[in-house]
């Protein structure tokens, strides 16, 4: 017969494995964790924790037979815990057994009428079960708890599709609106249905109706759209859709997709009148990136001029971050001859590089800042850029070139520069300035034959229409390999 000191020492025995155990398995040692859970039973046989942690770690070991039975056997032993309960339903569940599943919330959310929670997980587990009756009525006890929302409204108008009930399905919307007046949302929520559903005239008195309370409301004028657009009278719709671009009650993404369906619609307008909308878009919407963008691309079009730089430069002010905007501002201020502040905006543009920025830009970016760096003579810094670029792109032509060429100007490296070179004529084989580079190297190299041979490659592929600095470096290259010649 066990004395009272003999009890006491078992309790503490038993304490001092359990909490051993929780400490085992908060330091992820699984498996000492699950032994000193089942030393506990051995002296706590109906310990409710012991089991609820051993059935715990069964389900971490996806050995869930085992899980149930112990997870089971908690919940029996302590009715009333909703942790043992949610494992326990979450391991019906992973074995399938979604009866029995279902079952255990059901519990849950009588237990617990205020947490919403598990009203959720059985909506979700009703309508994988196609038991529309059962959702419905699942999704009245949540409407209970958190009131009528455009959310639950929705499901509910689902479920009632799913079951062919349309006038159901329309109950559900009008109750909603008319509970709702003064939400503007809801009646053209209502009015989507409508449309959707063949009614077409009682949609436009809504959509109408909506808009004589609230003439700006971006989303009744956006269905209003579509409405016209179902009906044919597109030059109604076109007349919404570009209100809806200027209107700044139209969220950003929805003002995105707009512009671009505008722009599919008007390829062929004149760029005045694209400018004239853009501009007009960005007065309301001056963080917009895709008018942004269409913007510099027009103007760029036209000319990269100081136009350009100012468009670029108020783009880079409201869109601080954006690596594209960075790399068009850095060019037009290249072309445009600031070349300490092409450098300033192309270094930010690589500051601001993210996970999913293009290799391609990166590169770019790369190459046009050691064109910049050797635009004021600085090499060292020009150089570093170019490697930095063809880390990125190992392939760009431009690159290879330029790099290539520089170094033969300063006869440096030129075993290098000649296999940059050649990579460059191989990728364009009629371009003139590649051929002339790799001409040049080769002349310095005092290879003068094959460098006769490749000037005169280049010489024959130029454009005789076009007179520029690049031509005359190419013809007195032409000089200066025929003297070698002669």
């Amino acid at each position: 017969m066990l004395t009272c000191c003999s009890l006491i020492s078992l309790a503490g025995k038993y304490d001092y494995t359990y909490l051993e155990a929780v400490r085992q398995k908060d330091m992820g040692n699984y498996v000492l964790a699950l032994e000193l859970y089942k030393r506990c039973l051995e002296m706590e046989p109906e310990a409710s924790e012991a089991h609820y942690g051993i059935g715990h770690l069964y389900m971490g070991m996806k050995m869930d037979s085992l899980a149930l039975v112990h997870l089971t056997k908690a919940s029996k032993l302590e009715p009333r815990n909703t942790e043992y309960l949610e494992h326990l339903a979450q391991a019906y569940l992973y074995r399938n057994d979604v009866d029995s599943g279902v079952v255990v919330y059901e519990r849950l959310s009588e237990m617990v009428p205020d947490n919403t929670e598990y009203l959720g997980i059985l909506i979700q587990i009703y309508d994988q079960l196609h038991d529309y009756d059962k959702m419905l009525e699942t999704l009245g006890r949540l409407e209970v708890q958190e009131g009528q929302s455009e959310r639950i409204t929705l499901a509910k108008m689902q479920a009632h599709s799913l079951m062919g009930d349309t006038e159901g399905a329309y109950k559900e919307i009008k109750q909603l609106a008319d509970g709702h007046p003064y939400e503007i949302a809801y009646r053209v929520l209502m009015g989507n249905w409508l449309l959707n559903n063949g009614r077409k005239k009682e949609a436009l008195k809504t959509f109408e109706d909506a808009l004589k309370d609230e003439p700006n409301n971006a989303q009744a004028q956006l269905s209003l759209m579509d409405y016209y657009r179902t009906t044919n009278e597109n030059e109604r719709a076109d007349s919404l859709l570009e209100g809806l671009l200027v209107n700044p009650n139209t969220d950003s993404s929805t003002r995105t997709i707009l512009l671009g369906e505008w722009t599919k619609n008007h390829s062929d307008a004149p760029n005045e009148t694209t400018k004239e909308l853009l501009n007009k878009v960005l007065e309301v919407a001056p963080e917009n990136i895709a008018a942004r963008l269409q913007l510099i691309q027009i103007l760029w079009s036209d000319s990269i001029d100081e136009t350009v730089v100012k468009e670029c430069r108020k783009a880079v002010e409201y869109i601080p971050g954006e690596v594209m905007l960075y790399y068009y501002l850095g060019v037009a201020e290249f072309v445009n001859k600031h070349y300490e502040d092409a450098i300033s905006s192309l270094s930010s543009g690589v500051e601001n590089k993210r996970a999913d920025t293009p290799k391609s830009l990166m590169g770019e970016l790369f190459v046009m800042l050691g064109d910049s760096y050797h635009k004021l003579g600085k090499m060292e810094e020009a150089y570093a850029a170019y490697d930095s670029c063809l880390v990125y792109t190992p392939d760009m032509v431009m690159c290879l070139n330029n790099y290539a060429y520089f170094l033969s100007l300063e006869k440096r490296d030129l075993k290098r520069a000649e296999e940059m070179s050649y990579k460059a004529i191989t990728a364009e084989p009629n371009n003139a300035i590649y051929l002339d580079t790799y001409a040049w190297i080769l002349y310095q190299e005092g290879n003068y034959a094959d460098a006769k041979t490749y000037i005169d490659m280049a010489i024959k592929n130029l454009d005789p229409q076009e007179e520029n600095e690049d031509n005359k470096e190419i013809f007195d290259h032409l000089r200066a390999i025929n003297e070698k010649i002669k």
